[in-house]
């Protein structure tokens, strides 16, 4: 059989997947499936930090909060919808007790309520975590769910190639089964992509290398792009991919560079020439993980040291064996030293001070046969998060009635956000997604498109010719060495040609049939990508988590473009205005009286 038919189609078996999914189910619409390239695969299920932060409403205490404050929160980082940060406060709550419902054991007090913390990009207490893999968690629980209570099928080891449309909108997808290397179509009238960001286009990277993503697909199907070019990168592990935040720095390693030779120097000397200066900055770099340009002269200096290293050639490492030269605790801020003093972290090595702080993260390297009390680990800036992708409206649908986009292959923040809302926007997006399309109901289109696109794709199938000398595997390290969180003009042209010519002399030819529809997918989505770099950065300037260079010298942000989205459609871009967040004064009454 290769043509099935459903009411709706969710891809990915994510954290965002499964809890659309859930969310489709408890709205009545059950005839579903998810389909996924590889159940086990993707971000979800395989990423994590020191303690991987959920950041919702906060129900901590008596700490002062509200969806408007949180919706703030969200849209100070600039160039976002307010109505989209507020739905993604409003509907926190709910996502967050259907994931203690179903068994993910947030952390609570004495009298049920869930204490907090302080996340990067936010000055409240709304961070939670269950430790290091949070979304994994997450995941496994709304997998139980879906797979052996609701019974929703899961069609594993698709990769859909080609989103079917006709004149009324989304008909269904096109899934290659890598098991028969044979087409089949999946009719539906909704479909959810719910696949994560093109993890595929950076060579350094944290993602796991599982995760590929299909932003081309949308691409090809007309989708347009909200704030692509605006990422997250962060210093991480290169060997058992990892971030490297929070406690990881909160203990102060030493940051080590090793030539040919095998000699090694402790480079962060030359960034930070005042000891002072150069542990607490390490310190902060816990609390300020991810890159940003309005930080290059205090704690992203220590990102723009290891990628400089790198560049020249060197490897580098991050170190927990020994304290780096020169360190005593006497050094750092008083903020830094009060922290740690005040958590009893006083150990005589960072790896001492680890354990002593949080134990888990530790632990995360030795399960993945990595001693960090003998061992430095490899590590590079690394791209971690994709703050934009898909253009959609608040409730996840894209241009394309029908085909919805959520999670992180949505572009739903702009500059900064506050660390863990994307684990938040996971499970809101979802919830928003099956409100809309259980009040719709479109009715299910009829297979004649489904079919012609499926006879089309059986072409290209046919005269596909394994070729084992086809590789496209150097064009992510490009990617990250012009264009990652440091982007230069001058190779992002360069590359952008190259790729360019790359996609019109490309031919069902690869070393298989999979490769192929991969690296497809990989050298669109990278396309668009510079497309929107180039054509937005030298007005916007260096922001967000990114600096532009140009004849080697830094531009400086225009912040008026904080005020405005980057929606890139063919190959062009224009400046959107962000939406204000919404407020309704209308008295409770007039929405009693609308049951």
């Amino acid at each position: 059989m290769n043509r099935y038919e459903f009411d709706a189609l969710v891809i990915g078996t994510g954290a965002a997947g499964y809890g659309a999914a859930d969310s489709l189910y408890k709205k009545g619409i059950k005839n579903i499936a998810v389909l996924t390239e590889g159940r086990l695969c993707g971000t979800s299920r395989n990423t994590g930090s020191d303690k991987q932060t959920y950041y919702k409403l906060s129900l901590d205490g008596f700490a002062a909060d509200s969806p408007g404050a949180m919706a703030q929160s969200i849209f100070d980082g600039g160039s976002a919808d307010g109505d989209k940060a507020y739905a993604m406060a409003q509907y926190s709550l709910p996502a967050f007790l259907r994931l203690v419902d179903y068994g993910v054991p947030f952390p609570k007090n004495a009298v049920g309520g869930f204490p907090g913390y302080k996340t990067d990009h936010d000055d409240t207490r709304r961070a939670t975590s269950v430790g290091p893999l949070t979304s994994r968690m997450m995941t496994e629980r709304l997998e139980d769910k879906v797979l052996n209570e609701n019974k929703t099928p899961v069609f594993d080891g698709r990769l859909v190639v080609k989103i079917v449309s006709d004149a009324g909108g989304v008909c269904g997808v096109l899934a290659l089964n890598a098991d028969t290397n044979g087409l089949e179509a999946f009719c539906a009238p909704y479909v959810i992509a719910a696949v994560g960001a093109p993890a595929c286009i950076f060579g350094d990277s944290v993602y796991p290398r599982s995760q590929h993503g299909m932003t081309g697909v949308l691409l090809d199907a007309g989708v347009r792009m909200n704030n692509f070019s605006q990422w997250q990168y962060g210093l991480a592990s290169t060997g058992f991919r990892w971030n490297l935040s929070g406690s990881f720095m909160q203990v102060i390693p030493r940051f080590v560079s090793v030539d040919e030779n095998g000699a090694e120097r402790e480079f962060l000397n030359d960034a930070f020439s005042d000891p002072r200066e150069r542990f607490t900055n390490i310190f902060l770099k816990g609390y300020q993980w991810p890159f940003t340009a309005g930080r290059i002269a205090g704690s992203s200096r220590i990102d723009l040291a290891v990628y400089e290293e790198r560049r020249r050639g060197m490897r580098v490492y991050l170190d927990f064996t020994k304290d780096p030269a020169g360190f005593e605790a006497s050094l750092l801020s008083d903020e830094a030293r009060e922290y740690l003093a005040g958590r009893g972290v006083t150990g005589k090595t960072p790896y001492d001070r680890l354990l002593a702080l949080n134990a888990k993260a530790a632990a995360i390297y030795e399960d993945n046969g990595v001693d960090l009390a003998k061992e430095a680990v490899e590590i590079a800036v690394c791209a971690q998060h994709c703050n934009g992708g898909a253009e959609t409206d608040l409730h996840g649908e894209t241009d394309l009635p029908g085909l919805y986009v959520i999670g992180e292959a949505a572009g739903n923040f702009g500059l900064a956000r506050p660390g863990g809302s994307a684990l938040n926007d996971t499970q809101t997006a979802g919830l928003l997604a099956a409100e809309r399309i259980a009040e719709e109901k479109r009715a299910r289109p009829s297979p004649a498109a489904i079919e012609r696109a499926l006879q089309a794709e059986k072409e290209t199938v046919s005269r596909f010719t394994p070729d084992e000398t086809v590789t496209y595997e150097d064009i992510p390290q490009k990617m990250s060495l012009c264009a990652g969180f440091l982007r230069e003009k001058e190779g992002c042209e360069k590359l952008f040609g190259e790729i360019g010519a790359l996609l019109g002399d490309y031919a069902p030819r690869h070393r298989d049939i999979v490769s192929y529809y991969r690296d497809l997918d990989l050298l669109r989505a990278a396309k668009a990508y510079l497309e929107t770099v180039l054509a937005e950065m030298p007005l916007t300037g260096s922001r967000g988590g990114a600096i532009w260079t140009e004849r080697g010298g830094i531009l400086p942000e225009n912040g008026d473009y904080r005020k405005y989205r980057t929606v890139t459609e063919n190959g062009k871009i224009r400046f959107v205005p962000v939406k204000p967040i919404p407020t309704d004064d209308r008295p409770f009454e007039y929405f009693l009286n609308k049951l």
